[in-house]
């Protein structure tokens, strides 16, 4: 495996990027691109920088600052990622040129399931079918629990990020060109 270490030639603020040698990291079928390095700043909820990167966390949405429960979200990722080290897996960039990542700690817990497990981020739905089965899974159950046990935003009347954003409901595929059929979780996420 190829890693540049970009603090060594004077940039990255200690990040490493590095192809990935399979598609999996801590048993996660994931991209194959990685960032390792220190979180330096949490912008809200789901984003925060590495290295010089802009990473958004894959698969879920938070609340935006000036929404309920915004200051919240991002002030618990920041208590779980500031100023520590992560691996950042990613296949693409979002159209913001943001790395869209899924983000492991070094004990392989998952940073975007965490997010949501603790009522922090809602499980993005619209964007299912860019992960396996088995993580639509686990985040259509960890958005039912915090959902069902009123966890973090869920304490209260909560607006869903996207209809916040745009005034409509995101569209969620009822299929996955992998073959996968889509999660049904209408009924247990809406």
């Amino acid at each position: 495996m190829v890693a540049v270490v970009l603090s060594a030639c004077g940039g990255g603020e200690g990040a490493s990027f590095a192809p990935g040698s399979a598609h999996t990291h801590c048993g996660v079928s994931v991209g194959t691109q990685r960032i390792i390095g220190t979180v330096t700043s949490v912008h809200d909820g789901d984003t925060f920088t590495v290295g010089g990167e802009s990473i958004r966390l894959a698969s879920i949405d938070a609340p935006e600052l000036d929404q309920a429960y915004g200051p919240s979200s991002r002030a618990h990722l920041a208590a779980m990622v500031l100023g520590q080290s992560v691996t950042v897996t990613y296949a693409h960039t979002d159209r913001y040129d943001r790395v869209l990542g899924t983000v492991f700690k070094p004990d392989c817990s998952q940073v975007n399931l965490s997010q949501v497990a603790s009522g922090a981020a809602w499980y993005y739905e619209a964007y299912q079918c860019d992960i396996d089965l088995r993580q639509r899974q686990a985040f259509a159950a960890a958005h039912a629990s915090a959902r069902t046990t009123k966890k973090g935003l869920w304490a209260n009347a909560a607006v869903a990020p996207w209809v916040y954003r745009n005034g409509v409901e995101a569209k969620v595929p009822s299929s996955c060109p992998n073959g996968d059929a889509a999660s049904d979780g209408r009924g247990a996420l809406s």
